[in-house]
């Protein structure tokens, strides 16, 4: 075959199979981050479901989704007592994180303090509550006691481990 028609054949096989690809729904690369908006229509059932029970009967204004880590998320938000509510969830409905707008006086004084040292005492600021979650694992690997924290998504962090000692629990845990 002739160099020509072998150019030929390459580039057409190669436009084959980037339609294939474009046809497919395959030509979009998953994002490492990023956020797009999306309708409800366009948030899976169990994680649309998540974020209905979290408004509790208010009405979703907005519906994102968002890829963070090569993890797919849908965020809805909503109108709460103090301003405006976002939660985070996986594709099956497990929370993430909720960000919350609260007024100041619900903000700890030394949150407060704080937020005053670092915006200066004159500037306007605005406060949101942001709970993570997060689940801790305690198992025992040989003979040191290991603690892994795990998000919804799968992610891990390990928290360290203790050789031969029996770990101290928190009242509170």
């Amino acid at each position: 075959m002739s160099r020509s028609t072998l150019l030929g054949l390459s580039g057409g096989l190669l436009g084959v199979v980037a339609c294939a690809v474009f046809a497919f729904g395959l030509g979009e690369p998953v994002k490492e981050s990023g956020e797009r908006k999306v309708t409800e229509a366009d948030v899976p059932g169990p994680a649309l479901t998540a974020l209905k029970k979290l408004a509790n009967k208010a009405a979703i204004t907005e519906f994102a989704e968002e890829v963070e880590h090569s993890h797919k998320f849908y965020e809805g938000s909503w109108t709460g007592p103090d301003g405006k509510v976002d939660a985070l969830v996986t594709e099956s409905g497990d929370l993430v994180e909720t960000e919350e707008v609260i007024s100041a006086d619900k903000v700890p004084a030394v949150v407060r303090a704080q937020a005053e040292k670092e915006a200066g005492k004159d500037a306007k600021v605005t406060f949101e509550k942001k709970t993570m979650v997060m689940y801790e694992v305690h198992f025992k690997k040989g003979e040191k006691g290991h603690e892994v924290l795990v998000t919804p998504d799968g992610r891990s962090q390990k928290e360290g481990g203790k050789k031969g000692k029996k770990e101290k629990k928190d009242d509170d845990d």
